[in-house]
């Protein structure tokens, strides 16, 4: 059953309403951003302490919370961790710049709530995971090192595959889908951890992988269809595509829907990444990386004309 028949549609005839919209999610991003003092990283990039135990009865989220709370331990953050018979908690608590201690303190008390203070949980094993200031900084360095190091190898592989020109479509669209992304991430104000650093490198690689099979068909449709305009054969490349792109997008939004629904609270910011990298991603390599090749064409094509035109002059 052919669920998408041929279709005929001017994408880039709408593309400054798309345009337009990116924006304004963008800046309703930075807006949020700007109001919460920065984005909401968590213990992989900043001081703070991670316990997770294990128990021997169902642990009881609201009781652990009460009892920390009373110890001095404030501002806990306590999650069910893996699989609901294993009774594991995951329990993270964030140090403020101007909190005073040594990391490990907050550990101990942790540690000490637990096998003291929970008359009806027996602590069974636990696990404590700390990470200082420079830790957290060399991660978030290196975070950014591999983002911006995965944007400039998209580049010079398309620009050696293709043309520069598409090379750049391709990267300005990729750093479209991570910014939208980013914003979407603030406004649901989702903390930024290594899952979601991974979640982030998996949407620039997906998001390419659609504008590739756009841009390939655009460079075998200029060869078959010499006299039209650049804009007619990528209107025409996009509907081609347009069958393979639904198909295969949705197949994986329904996947990682499932991943987002039924993966648990630990996997919860991985998968909204990439649900909302899915649509985003599918949704740039149409409407955000054929106009920019457009513009860049037009661009780098009017000097050209002016010359050839001021040259036939001449010779008349």
């Amino acid at each position: 059953m052919d669920i998408i028949g041929d279709t005929q549609i001017n994408w880039l005839k709408y593309r400054w309403y798309f345009i337009s919209l990116s924006l304004i999610i963008v800046a309703i991003g930075a807006f949020d951003i700007a109001r919460k003092g920065g984005l909401r990283y968590g213990i992989d990039f900043s001081e703070g302490t991670i316990v997770t135990a294990k128990f021997a009865e169902e642990p009881q989220v609201d009781a652990i919370r009460d009892e920390l709370q009373r110890s001095g331990v404030d501002n806990a953050v306590i999650q069910r961790y893996d699989r609901d018979e294993l009774n594991m908690v995951m329990i993270r608590v964030e140090r403020s710049p101007t909190e005073g201690g040594e990391l490990d303190d907050a550990a101990n008390a942790i540690l000490a709530t637990l096998e003291t203070d929970l008359p009806n949980h027996t602590l069974v094993d636990s696990s404590t995971e700390i990470v200082g200031p420079v830790v957290g900084e060399e991660l978030r360095r290196k975070a950014r090192n591999a983002t911006l190091f995965a944007l400039f190898a998209m580049l010079a592989y398309i620009g050696f595959r293709f043309e520069f020109v598409y090379g750049i479509g391709a990267t300005v669209a990729v750093i479209h889908d991570v910014l939208v992304t980013l914003a979407l991430v603030s406004v649901f104000d989702i903390e930024i951890t290594l899952y979601l650093i991974a979640a982030f490198l998996t949407l620039v690689g997906y998001s390419v992988n659609d504008t590739i099979v756009i841009f390939d068909r655009v460079r075998e449709n200029r060869k078959l269809v010499r006299r039209s305009s650049l804009a007619e054969i990528m209107n025409l490349s996009i509907n081609q595509t347009l069958r393979r792109t639904v198909l295969t997008s949705g197949l994986t939004l329904f996947v990682v829907i499932a991943l987002y629904v039924m993966g648990g609270a630990v996997l919860r910011g991985f998968s909204f990444v990439l649900v909302a990298g899915v649509i985003v991603g599918t949704y740039s390599s149409i409407a955000i990386a054929s106009p920019i090749v457009m513009w860049w064409r037009g661009l780098r094509g009017r000097p050209a004309r002016s010359r050839s035109k001021a040259s036939a002059a001449a010779r008349v």
